[in-house]
């Protein structure tokens, strides 16, 4: 507990303190105008022209913060936007009877989907080349040149007319044409699952498609290839299109959620092909893998296809006291912008501006001059301790002159 004696002592110490800043201020400047208020004086003009322009830009200010701000942006809502997962399964096979060398082929879904690349990525078979090769030597049309010294010199690799090296390597047996397989694989079709979440603002909700559908379900969360490849933008494109050289296509499942509704929310799917953005000169995707029989034998296998990238995004949004107060402080910050084109038109193109500028505008006098006539007034101004100085020296002066006068007589 604080004693009474303690409690009057710092009552007494703030008393001081607060008494000793009055009298310093008191002594070096008047309060009331060190503590006055400034206000802005304003001026009416009685000219309908100019009322009617600052209606005009204010209603537009006024239109654009309901229309756009707040209906057409929806500037009352809280946004976030996030990253989800997508998962894939293939079904489906194919039959394929080569073009080249008499042979004949069943794909199943892994061997059309090989390799299994990362979670969600498919690449989807085409076209593929099986190529029998052995260990000799050969052109290795891997290795081009155009002199002997760009080629392996301790296998004695030689530069052929052909521009390849002629070096020991894999080489396909003479006159053996390959397995060439054209698989139909548009119909393939893929389950996608896709999930995500809104961290910020819906922590405890999660967004899937199986929610609504956990199973394989035409339309919903299962699609063709043919029917991914046709929902690309700006142009559908066609499974007959891409099936000789390949395609790189994007598939993006696009939420747009109202986190707070009960309604179950569904993704839009968005598609596009990348190939001809990245390398218009050099469209499609492929890739070659080997297939050891023994150390001197393989198959060499050069595939054709589509690769798909699944992605998953989307915007979460809900109702937001502060978003809408927010927004709302921005467009009331804008009907400043009415007065200050009023202003402009006022004083620069109106036909009367010169009048509205001297209304307007108050020029005062030149203080530069002013401020010197101060000064040599105050220079010409006598003190009061000069003023007593010489009074004392005049009084002085006067008792010497009447005690020389006293002495004479």
């Amino acid at each position: 507990m604080v004693s009474r004696a303690s409690q009057r002592k710092v009552s007494s110490v703030v008393r001081n303190c607060y008494d000793g800043l009055m009298r310093f201020v008191d002594s070096n400047e008047d309060t009331d105008r060190l503590l006055s208020y400034y206000t802005r004086q304003q001026v009416m003009f009685l000219d309908r022209k100019l009322g009617c322009t600052f209606i005009l830009i204010t209603l537009c200010i006024a239109a654009y913060i309901v229309g756009y701000m707040f209906v057409y942006e929806k500037g009352y809502l809280e946004v976030e936007q996030a990253k989800g997962a997508v998962v894939t399964h293939v079904f489906g096979d194919a039959f394929s009877i080569s073009s080249e060398k008499v042979a004949q082929r069943y794909f199943s879904s892994d061997e059309i989907t090989y390799p299994g690349l990362e979670n969600g990525n498919l690449f989807i078979a085409t076209r593929q080349k099986v190529h029998k090769q052995k260990r000799g030597v050969c052109e290795d049309f891997n290795v081009p040149c155009i002199q002997n010294s760009d080629c392996t010199a301790d296998l004695g690799g030689t530069c052929t007319p052909n521009g390849f090296c002629m070096e020991p390597s894999w080489c396909s047996e003479a006159g053996e044409k390959p397995e060439a397989y054209e698989m139909d694989t548009g119909n393939l079709q893929i389950w996608t699952r896709s999930i995500i979440q809104f961290i910020k603002i819906a922590a405890g909700r999660v967004f899937s498609t199986e929610n609504e559908e956990s199973t394989p379900r035409r339309g919903i969360n299962t699609f063709t290839v043919r029917e991914l490849l046709l929902k690309c933008e700006p142009l559908p494109v066609r499974y007959e299109e891409v099936a000789e050289l390949g395609a790189i296509i994007e598939v993006q499942f696009f939420w747009e959620c109202n986190v707070k509704s009960k309604d179950e929310c569904r993704p839009q799917i968005q598609a596009r092909r990348l190939d001809t953005i990245f390398d218009p000169d050099n469209i499609g995707f492929g890739f070659s893998y080997s297939e050891y029989v023994d150390q001197d034998n393989r198959y060499l296998n050069e595939v054709r296809g589509i690769r798909l990238f699944f992605k998953t995004s989307g915007l979460g949004k809900k109702f937001s006291l502060s978003a809408m107060i927010n927004k709302a402080s921005l467009g009331a910050a804008l009907f400043q912008l009415a007065q200050v084109v009023v202003d402009l038109l006022m004083t620069r193109a109106f036909k009367l501006k010169e009048k509205y500028k001297a209304r307007k505008y108050e020029n005062t006098p030149d203080f530069s001059d002013a401020m010197k006539v101060v000064e040599e007034k105050q220079k010409m101004q006598i003190t009061k301790e000069e003023m007593d100085e010489k009074e004392q020296k005049l009084i002085k002066e006067e008792m010497d002159w009447i005690a020389n006068l006293d002495e004479a007589a």
